[in-house]
């Protein structure tokens, strides 16, 4: 190359550096210049603590890494000691039914046994499928209470055959046992039997429905739900009251309380179903026999122990409500279990849009749940903790048999990160 012509390149590599220099740095001035000051604090802020996060992340992770190394060691350091292996020592620590969780290293989930789509029909509201389920509509007593409808309701624990994939289920449910009214106005008409998600109330919008309801759960130890309680939960575990067994302790409030809430509906707080309102069965031993609220309707006879009354105004226009459980503590594990049904509310402005087929007359009752039912292949190797449901039971070791088709329910509160684990997160 020229000696003459090097010179003149770099010369002209400087002055074209130079050119882009100062465009880029005219950019970033019109940059600023284009955000108002008042926006460019916060955003400078903003970067910063973007900064010192990233920093902080860092840090974070080197703490990680030495916590799992300190927890390496001192497994390894317990082995030794104890003249075992590494191996050996995670197995004999392993969770087991009924012990204590692997916060980490499990997942404590279950997957409900294989069950074919499409096999069974749905029940139907009076309607019974292939299986002999339906949904049994209630039959009213309409002379006991002029002007209102009146049924007697109970709750009680039986065991139904939700699917053909599926042996029998246990469940908690209501069930009515008081005669409907016949055309002749005498109550003769048989209610349906206890079946999951019945019995549905229909009714008229401003005619009342009245309720006596009662609690005929298990008592006692058969009494506890067959799914997981987290007794530290408020009004699951221990109530106010010492209990004269266990000086020093409080008593624990009973798994089998219940009370009748109607959800949505328009109803005089004594009828509410408040989560305080709720009852035990009559004889059960234990100081909380009832809740703090429970009260009776003012105009109907004292039902007893393990029983209440409810009066629903039903000053509502047409829609489907629901009533299920209310009790403190448990409302989501009574619910689950199966205690809950439908709440049909009627009126002419409905009736008056099928009539003029506005809306079709043909109904197709639709309820959606979600359940997860226990497979006893497996469910131990994903929840190897599970300890509940119907199967056998062994005093000796307080391990109950897993059974395939008992409902199963969340029960550990696995963390989203491991502060053992360099890459932060749980092993699933």
């Amino acid at each position: 190359m020229n000696r003459h012509r090097l010179p003149l390149l770099l010369t002209f590599g400087l002055l074209g550096a130079a050119l882009l220099w100062g465009s880029v740095q005219s950019f970033a001035v019109g940059l600023n210049s284009a955000v108002p000051k008042s926006q460019q604090a916060p955003l400078s802020s903003k970067r910063d603590q973007v900064l010192e996060y990233r920093a902080a992340d860092a840090t974070l992770q080197e703490k990680r890494a030495v916590a799992a190394d300190r927890l390496q060691a001192l497994i390894e350091e317990t082995a030794a000691d104890l003249g075992v292996s590494v191996e050996t020592l995670l197995a004999a620590t392993a969770a087991e039914p009924g012990g204590t969780p692997d916060y980490f290293g499990v997942a404590n989930w279950a997957n409900s046994p294989r069950i074919r789509k499409f096999v069974d029909k749905l029940p139907g509201l009076n309607v019974a499928n292939n299986l002999g389920n339906s949904i049994p509509v209630a039959v009213p007593d309409t002379v006991t209470y002029p002007g209102s409808d009146y049924y007697e309701l109970s709750v009680r624990q039986f065991t139904q055959k939700l699917h053909s994939d599926l042996p029998p289920t246990t469940f908690r449910g209501y069930v009515q046992t008081n005669k409907g009214t016949d055309a002749n106005g005498n109550n003769t008409i048989q209610p349906a039997p206890i079946m999951y998600l019945g019995p549905m109330i229909v009714t008229q919008k401003d005619r009342p429905v009245r309720i006596k309801f009662t609690n005929n759960l298990p008592m006692g130890d058969a009494g506890d739900l067959f799914i997981p309680v987290d007794t530290t939960v408020m009004g699951s575990g221990m109530g106010p009251i010492e209990d004269p067994m266990m000086p020093g302790m409080r008593e624990e409030y009973t798994q089998n309380r219940a009370v009748i809430h109607l959800h949505g509906g328009h109803t005089p707080w004594i009828s509410d179903g408040s989560p305080h309102q709720w009852i035990t069965p009559a004889g059960e031993m234990t100081s909380y026999p009832k809740g703090v609220s429970a009260q009776n309707v003012p105009d109907m006879p004292d039902p007893g122990e393990g029983a209440q009354t409810y009066y629903y105004t039903n000053q509502q226009s047409s829609r489907l409500l629901f009533y299920h459980d209310h009790s403190w503590g448990i409302t989501r594990l009574n619910v689950y279990a199966g205690e809950a049904a439908g709440y049909l509310i009627r009126d002419k402005v409905e009736q008056d849009l099928i009539d003029r087929n506005v809306i079709p007359k043909r109904e197709i009752p639709l309820m959606i749940e979600d359940k997860t039912f226990v497979n006893a292949d497996n469910v131990r190797t994903t929840d190897p903790t599970w300890n509940w449901g119907t199967g056998a039971y062994t005093p000796s070791t307080g391990v109950r048999a897993p059974k395939t088709g008992d409902l199963w329910y969340p029960h550990v509160y696995v963390p989203a990160q491991n502060p053992y684990q360099v890459a932060a997160t749980s092993f699933w």
